[in-house]
């Protein structure tokens, strides 16, 4: 009887060792604030690290106008941060930025935090402020194509923010199909009007385009594809609605700054492109990995080095 006992016991403990060895690692993630304290963990050693940068003493100057980077997390922005030499810090409207050199080229790095209207602000305060020469928003994503992998590195060949749409009429009662749907767009300057227009989609600079292709094909060590970003405040698990995203838009992942950015950045008229790692992929696992976002900003700082060289030739 006690042998018995003891089978069943070892049993049943081998059995939740193996369940907790092969449990995803979303699965320690399952809503979204345990989400952000993953990302927050992963990006402690970041705030302690901006905490020691000295502040700046007066208005910014440079001899030519700086690379504006972004990121809206800790997790984000310290390896960008980590590059710069001489660094200092700025802040505006609590928003946190860091001017150094990388390549003897000026370079502002800036932590919008998260969200449309926070990287919205910050972009505008920056372009005020720093009179950026292009600005390069990067960071983490969700994949919306079943083809993508975690870690894996889209370079926006448009943006879009699917939340822009108009949803067809239904009568209470009927329920709510998000999927019949028209695509309104967000607005943004068009100096051709002279007035404030509706775009359905914004496209990035043709130069930094096309520098961050070569840069991907040159270093096969990241995958790299071109694809559609969309943004919106909102981390989709629907599989249904993310899966009409990705065959009516042809999205290949979500967040939440990178159109916000580029209605802002056709506004002032500055050089802009959107690149995007993927930290999670719900059309393929539950698994969510904050700690790529250092994938993609070691991708960036090429992209921004072959950038300085073109701007340097001219």
């Amino acid at each position: 009887m006690r042998n018995s006992i003891i089978k069943v016991l070892l049993i049943a403990l081998v059995t939740a060792t193996t369940l907790w060895a092969t449990t995803p690692t979303y699965a320690q993630t399952q809503n979204i604030e345990n989400a952000d304290n993953m990302a927050d963990v992963a990006g402690n050693s970041a705030e302690k690290f901006y905490s020691t940068l000295p502040k700046a003493k007066g208005d910014y100057k440079s001899r030519v106008r700086p690379i504006l980077i972004e990121g809206a997390m800790n997790t984000e922005t310290e390896v960008l941060v980590r590059a710069l030499k001489n660094p200092v810090t700025y802040s505006e409207l609590n928003y946190l930025f860091v001017a150094g050199t990388y390549k003897d080229y000026p370079v502002v790095v800036v932590r919008t935090e998260q969200g449309m209207a926070n990287a919205a602000a910050a972009t505008a305060l920056a372009i005020k402020k720093f009179n950026p020469v292009a600005v390069i928003n990067q960071g983490t994503s969700g994949g919306q194509d079943p083809a993508l992998n975690i870690g894996d590195i889209v370079i926006g060949s448009r943006s879009f923010d699917y939340t822009a749409v108009k949803v067809a009429y239904s009568a209470a009662g009927e329920g709510a199909d998000l999927t019949n749907q028209e695509m309104r767009g967000v607005y943004s300057y068009d100096a051709a009007s002279g007035k404030f227009q509706p775009y359905k989609e914004y496209f990035p600079d043709s130069t930094l385009f096309k520098i961050a292709q070569n840069v991907a094909d040159a270093n096969k060590n990241f995958n790299v594809v071109t694809g559609v970003i969309g943004t919106g405040n909102t981390w989709l698990q629907n599989i249904d609605y993310i899966n009409f995203l990705h065959e009516t838009y042809g999205s290949s992942c979500e967040e939440m700054e990178t159109n916000a950015v580029a209605q802002i950045c056709q506004n002032a008229d500055v050089p802009f492109i959107g690149i995007r790692v993927l930290s999670d992929n719900i059309t393929k696992s539950h698994d969510y990995v904050p700690e790529t976002g250092k994938i993609c900003q070691d991708f960036v700082l090429l992209v921004v080095e072959e950038y300085i060289r073109d701007l340097l030739k001219k």
